[in-house]
């Protein structure tokens, strides 16, 4: 019997602005607004926009040791070699080198000890939180006493700043515990778009008031779930249980970049030695970016044939890209097709011509080095009488 899905904490407060709820993975989640998918998504990459994420997994587990030793038989990462207030893009991985989950991973201190702080998928809660607290039997879920909200854009930083102080050297993928309202907050300079932006997790109690002060800037909108998928798709990331599964390598993902290749020598890691043979000898299978000829829409599960009508792969996601006003998809092919040969998709019993294209299909506006004119634009202070 499958279990009723869970009612986010602010579920009413979205209602109320005119979400429409839909089950994902396990939760009632805003899909969209009255505004529309396309609308939200240009607004996300013209101003900014607010995601509410509380579904995702947040964990905190004390970087000791004996924890980061147990740790790092699933994570590809020398978790003692952790920046203070960095944040890292990394995996959970199975014996054979398959993806668990994928994870952000931050070493973050809270009252004067060192914490790891982990955000996962909610579709692997489960799975994710058994290697948790077999790891760390003392580990504890956030998720259960914090929202996580995401507001993302090239405007995110203004919004953001003038509800909580964002330090100025706060550059792509740096976290830091900051204040609202005299609480604290964990707040990450990083997202699921391509675009600039910021994911705090902050007290269920003070959430709805939170949301409420960054939607004073009338630039700013509450987006749901399609547009985020829409945005992270033109961005070229990966989704679990689509690109992503426990048969599918960090390597066969085209995400090797997020390995440390020296744990890979090391034999308490999971799967080391198959994630050693792919990488220096290839994976059978590789991730490509697809765009549609015929405008027609390109979907998850579609079948991928060579001019032959052999079977050379499958798409894994597809949607309608509003910034390219083309249908996008991507995709595995194997690694022995010939890429200057044409790539059809079977699209209503017909073989549709399909092109091949470099991830991502827009281009990622990640704020990775700060500078002095930002700052000066988003701190407007007066300094010996002189504005800045």
């Amino acid at each position: 019997m499958n279990e009723l899905p869970l009612d986010i904490p602010l579920k009413n407060f979205h209602e109320a602005n005119g979400a429409k709820m839909v089950p994902f993975a396990g939760f009632n989640m805003p899909i969209n607004y009255k505004t529309g998918i396309i609308n939200e998504h240009k607004n996300v990459r013209n101003h900014s926009g607010i995601f509410d994420v509380s579904h995702m997994g947040q964990v905190l587990v004390e970087a000791t040791d004996l924890h980061i030793n147990n740790l790092e038989k699933y994570i590809p990462l020398k978790l003692n070699n952790l920046r203070n207030n960095r944040s890292n893009y990394t995996f959970l991985l199975n014996e054979n080198g398959g993806v668990v989950d994928d994870l952000i991973v931050s070493l973050i201190d809270i009252n004067s000890k060192s914490y790891l702080y982990i955000v996962y998928n909610a579709s692997r809660k489960n799975e994710d939180e058994k290697i948790f607290f077999k790891c760390a039997p003392n580990a504890e879920i956030l998720h259960v006493k914090n929202c996580l909200f995401a507001i993302q854009g090239p405007e995110s930083i203004e919004v953001l700043n003038n509800v909580i102080e964002i330090p100025v050297d706060m550059h792509f993928l740096d976290i830091d515990v900051l204040k609202y309202k005299n609480n604290s907050a964990i707040v990450s300079r990083s997202g699921y778009t391509g675009e600039d932006g910021f994911e705090i997790s902050i007290s269920t109690d003070q959430a709805e008031v939170f949301v409420k002060d960054l939607l004073e800037n009338k630039n700013t909108m509450l987006c749901g779930l399609g547009s985020r998928d829409s945005l992270r798709l033109e961005a070229g990331l990966s989704l679990y249980g689509h690109e992503l599964n426990e048969n599918i390598t960090p390597i066969e993902a085209g995400l090797s970049w997020a390995l440390d290749k020296d744990r890979l020598n090391d034999t308490a890691l999971n799967g080391n030695k198959i994630l050693s043979n792919q990488l220096h000898n290839k994976p059978s299978n590789k991730k490509i970016g697809l765009i549609s000829v015929n405008r027609s829409m390109l979907r998850d599960g579609m079948i991928l044939f060579d001019s032959n009508k052999n079977n050379i792969g499958k798409i894994t996601s597809g949607c309608f890209s509003p910034n390219l006003n083309k249908s996008i998809a991507i995709g595995y092919v194997n690694l022995n097709f010939d890429e200057e040969k044409e790539i059809f998709c079977e699209i209503r019993n017909k073989m549709e011509l399909v092109k091949k294209t470099n991830l991502p299909f827009v281009k990622k506006n990640y704020k990775k080095n700060g500078s002095y004119n930002e700052w000066k634009k988003i701190h407007k202070r007066s300094w010996m009488g002189f504005d800045w």
